[in-house]
């Protein structure tokens, strides 16, 4: 036996669960701590393990530790062997691990409210655990690995988050019935002078896209307010600010607030992460395909008096002249779907480095 092959053979699951335990710690320091163990003895357990693997696990520096590429393959393979351990275990001893568990789920607020937060009873039956829903109106904060699930619009940087596109949602151009009896009702876009618009900072119709639009002076004109939440852009709409963007699925929840036939709708992408060590749970992984299967039901057809129907769509502020009205029947672009082809279910590959499209 070479020499290589006798330091693989010596591996044991005790070094390679120890490695999977410590990953998240990002810190030599912190793991020692947590497993009540010197710094010394767990630099010597994982430079035995690389050792014994031939690469190194870690990049060592000063903000810390962090997974080399080599690590995050390595884990991969551990969380799999962990996962396919877990699935000979009896369902009786599964369902009695998962029961002090909690889920934590990070999530955009306007999604996390208005389309999570109904359906939670049917996730806690699927997955057999407590959550812990949170919700926030900064993207920039949202995709963490401290996070076991994590749904936002700021598409996710980390490569050691798995990460997948859940859908793309449409947002709408509305306004109040109090504030289009005062401006008029604009069917055009020469009608929105003298009308007044507020935004929101990083998705649906931002400050960027209106430029984009209607060109720099015209939109420093049509622009009163911007605001990073999907709540307050809401209450704005419905007390008769302005014109905004809501997501297709806020739409319809007040009647006093109209849809406009403008050729302005804004689409952003949803994304979904998760960190690694998630796969390695039963009621984790269950609660994942759950949020999946979730949006795919969100994805299917509207009725036919979906009131949402028949308005025109545009991309890239570019007016689309074909009447798509089928399209505007769902309320989610599906991540694999282009306009104006048939919508399909999404598409959830998941990306261990989000590429491009």
């Amino acid at each position: 036996m070479t020499e290589d092959c006798l330091e693989l053979a010596m591996l044991n699951w005790d070094d390679l669960n120890f490695f999977r335990s410590i990953a998240p710690e990002r810190s030599f320091r912190r793991a020692a701590a947590k497993h009540n163990l010197s710094v010394n003895t767990i630099r010597s357990r994982i430079d035995r393990l690389e050792k014994a693997l031939g690469m190194t696990l870690f990049q060592r520096s000063r903000d810390g530790l962090s997974l080399t590429i080599e690590g995050m393959t390595a884990l991969d393979v551990v969380l799999e062997m962990d996962s396919a351990i877990g699935r000979l275990a009896p369902r009786a001893n599964n369902a009695q691990s998962t029961g002090g568990e909690i889920l934590s789920l990070y999530c955009t607020e306007g999604i996390g409210e208005f389309l999570l937060a109904p359906k939670l009873p049917a996730l806690m039956e699927s997955i057999a655990s407590k959550i812990s829903l949170q919700c926030d109106a900064d993207q920039d904060r949202i995709h963490s690995t401290d996070r076991d699930i994590c749904i936002g619009f700021a598409r996710p940087t980390n490569p050691e988050t798995i990460v997948c596109k859940l859908a793309t949602i449409r947002f709408i151009p509305c306004a109040s019935e109090a504030y289009l009896d005062r401006f008029g009702r604009p069917s055009s876009m020469e009608d929105l002078e003298g009308h007044r618009f507020i935004l929101q900072e990083s998705y649906g119709l931002t400050e960027e896209s209106m430029r984009q639009i209607f060109g720099n002076e015209r939109a420093d004109r049509l622009i009163a307010a911007k605001t990073n939440g999907i709540n307050l852009l809401h209450r704005a709409i419905g007390a008769g600010f302005g014109i905004g963007a809501l997501p297709s699925h806020l739409c319809d929840l007040d009647t006093n607030i109209e849809i406009l036939d403008l050729p302005i709708v804004q689409n952003s992408d949803l994304w979904m992460s998760f960190n690694r060590m998630s796969m390695s749970s039963h009621s984790k992984r269950n609660a994942i395909d759950w949020i999946k299967q979730c949006f795919q039901q969100m994805a299917a057809p509207a009725s036919a008096s979906d009131k949402l129907a028949g308005i025109k769509i545009v991309e890239s502020g570019i007016h689309n002249q074909n009447a798509v009205s089928e399209a505007m029947k769902k309320m989610l672009v599906p991540a694999a779907g282009d306009y104006p082809t048939v919508l399909e279910t999404p598409d959830f590959r998941y990306l261990s480095h989000p590429t491009g499209d």
